[in-house]
């Protein structure tokens, strides 16, 4: 991981300097160019902020936009029992390892944690459509994703 901070874009920390980019495109969609991580902390202590602003109308706020689509398909799951996703609230994972293989978690492609049979279950504070990948060996062997009509709190075990 050392050497991906050091070989890729990267911003020297300094005391009372920030970084900003933008994570979507001017018409909305989701910029990929502004997939980001954390280097690893090599000496002393990282402090980090976040602070999100948005430049227009966000969705299930008053005046923003409309998108029909995600209206009707809400309205069908309303029909059938189902409650609509909350986006905008924090939710929680815990993964237990119950096989056998040594694995690592990862948030979609960043590192996340060591995940073996013996270790203790990770836990995140996630978001709905978060997805959390399991690795074994460098490859996919699970994904989970985070749905909030699951449940504030979410258990997933890798067996």
């Amino acid at each position: 991981m050392v050497a991906q901070c050091k070989s890729k874009l990267a911003a020297k920390p300094a005391r009372a300097k920030a970084v900003l980019f933008y994570s979507q495109t001017p018409g909305g969609e989701r910029d990929k160019e502004s997939l980001h991580g954390g280097c690893p902390v090599l000496h002393g202590q990282k402090w980090a902020a976040n602070l999100w602003v948005w430049n227009g109308p966000r969705s299930g706020y008053q005046g923003s936009p409309v998108n029909q689509w995600v209206k009707d398909e809400e309205e069908a799951n309303r029909k059938k029992g189902m409650n609509p996703p909350t986006p905008h609230v924090e939710l929680q994972g815990q993964f237990f390892n119950k096989g056998k293989s040594l694995a690592e978690m990862y948030f979609e492609n960043t590192f996340w944690a060591k995940f073996g049979p013996e270790d203790p279950p990770v836990y995140v504070n996630t978001y709905e459509g978060h997805a959390w990948n399991v690795k074994v060996e460098g490859k996919v062997v699970k994904t989970w994703v985070i749905d909030s009509r699951k449940g504030h709190l979410q258990k997933f075990h890798l067996n």
